[in-house]
Parts: C-alpha cells; structure tokens; sequence
C-alpha cells in the first residue's frame, strides 16, 4: 500500500480477477456451510413454539376439567348436527374471552344450519391453534373455510364401523363426551389429549379447525374437524391416512397429555404404543422411556 496525493491508502495493485473467484468460493462455501444451521435453528424454533402451543392447550383444558368437574367434550351436538367443538369451549382459558362472548356457544354452532357455514368469528386465526411449521392457509378450505388448525383431540382408540352418536371410542374428548379425572383410570400422564395434524394437499391431510364439528358434507359426519381416533394408517405417525396424527416437522409429531405434559412421537414409533396411550383405561401403562 502507498499514500497517494489525497492522502488516503491506495493499493499497488487491483485485484486481479484469479483472486476475486477465490473470495467468491470462500464465501459460497461459508454460506453452504451456514445455510443449513440457520434452518435447523428454525425448524427447532418452530417445534418449540409448536409444543408450547399444545401444551397452553392441556393446560386450558386441564384448567377446565378442574373448574367444571369434567374435560370439555370433544364437540358438543345432537346426532349428526354441528357442534362446538372443544377448542371453543377452552377460549376463555387461552386470553380469548371477546371471542368466547362474541361466539355465544349457548346457541348452536353455525345457528342451527347443517352444514355449519363460516362467519367472521369463525374465521378468526388464533396462533394458538397453529403450527408455524405448518403453510396451510389461514382458512381452512378443505374444511368449509373456518379457521385452520394444526391440532386435534384424540378420541381414543379404534375408529367406529359405522356411526353411532356419542359413542364412548375409550378415549378423553369424543361427541358430547364428559369424561371426569377419575375416569382416566391409566392416569392422566399416561393419557393423550391432543395431536397434531398438518394440511398437505398432495397426501390428502386436510389439518383441523378450532371452533367445532361442522356437520355433514358430502353424506359425511365431520367428526375429523376437531376430533379423531388412533388405529389403521393413523397409528402410524405421518401415515398414509388422510386423518393420520402428522406434521412438518422433522421424523414426527408432537402429542399433548391430560396432565398438561407434551411429548414428541417419531414416525417409527410402534402403533401399538400410541393406541395403548390413546385409551384412558385400557390397563397398559407404556414405560417413559419408550
């Protein structure tokens, strides 16, 4: 380097271009290398805050169960009827008592049309209710377009052959279900509450919506709305099945328990281990460490 007239530093020489493509490499490389630590720090981020969505909602619910003496019911409705379901029941838990006031579940979901249509309410977005590892849409399009949701209630173990209106399926939240802390007779930390389920329109997942069951479409009970069962395909972790318990995170999905607790399953995770956590009282105590 020298001083030119100025008297500022000038170089003896520019850069030739031999030296310009080695920085670029250098520098290729250090993003190549970097790139994928800041999206594994992301998906961690997401999973997080995923988790500690489901568990605001155990607690929500818990927090439910303890004041009236039962956990909300998966939905509530009369046969095929829409109904509430329980993430609308558990509102004012979650700092949304407007919205709770403002929906006015003492009157009939959808105001008694079948299927129940969506209105501004219905379509509100709560972060709550939604993965950010998720990219569905904000409204649910597979599901009437009220709001989506990335997590479900387990009904329990075994979907029924044919319907059958509130049908004890063995688990915690099912149609008018009211299911007290004694009922859970395997214990609430060794019973599932709430799982998630991701919208992917190119395997058929068609993800939830938070403010209940919207009745019949197409000749079908919406059950899967808010609720489902653990058996065939949904056994398995992001399975096959359309109604399969899945996400977008990393080799699994993260599950709530009726103690408020919050587990992550990954997709080999034996189905037998699932539906035995399904039901509340089943008799088998699946070991923590599985």
């Amino acid at each position: 380097m020298k001083i030119n007239r100025r008297g500022t530093l000038a170089p003896n020489k520019a850069f030739s271009l031999i030296e310009v493509i080695v920085v670029m490499a250098i520098i290729g490389v250090l993003i190549s290398i970097s790139l994928p630590a800041v999206q594994q720090v992301r998906a961690s981020a997401s999973k997080i805050k995923c988790s500690n969505n489901i568990k605001q909602q155990c607690l929500a619910v818990h927090y439910f169960a303890l004041h009236a003496g039962q956990f909300p019911s998966g939905y509530n409705g009369f046969q095929d009827k829409p109904g509430w379901g329980w993430g609308a029941q558990i509102l004012p838990l979650l700092e949304q008592q407007s919205l709770y006031k403002d929906l006015n579940i003492v009157q009939p979901f959808g105001g008694g049309a079948n299927p129940a249509q969506p209105n501004a309410l219905t379509q509100s977005t709560l972060s709550v209710f939604r993965c950010p590892s998720d990219k569905g849409p904000p409204l649910n399009d597979r599901r009437l377009n009220h709001a989506l949701s990335n997590y479900r209630g387990v009904a329990g173990v075994n979907t029924p052959p044919s319907v059958l209106w509130n049908q004890d399926t063995g688990g915690v939240m099912f149609q008018n279900s009211n299911i007290k802390f004694d009922d859970i007779e395997d214990g609430t930390s060794h019973t599932l509450l709430i799982g998630e389920c991701m919208y992917d329109t190119a395997t058929n997942k068609s993800a939830a919506i938070w403010v209940g069951m919207t009745g019949v479409v197409n000749g079908a009970s919406r059950f899967a709305d808010v609720i489902w069962w653990v058996d065939g395909d949904a056994a398995q972790i992001n399975g096959t099945g359309s109604q399969a318990f899945s996400s977008r995170h990393r080799s699994g999905a993260s599950f709530g328990y009726c103690d408020g607790s919050v587990r992550f399953f990954r997709d080999k995770t034996s189905p037998d281990i699932l539906k035995w956590q399904a039901g509340r009282k089943d008799g088998v105590r699946v070991p923590d460490d599985f």
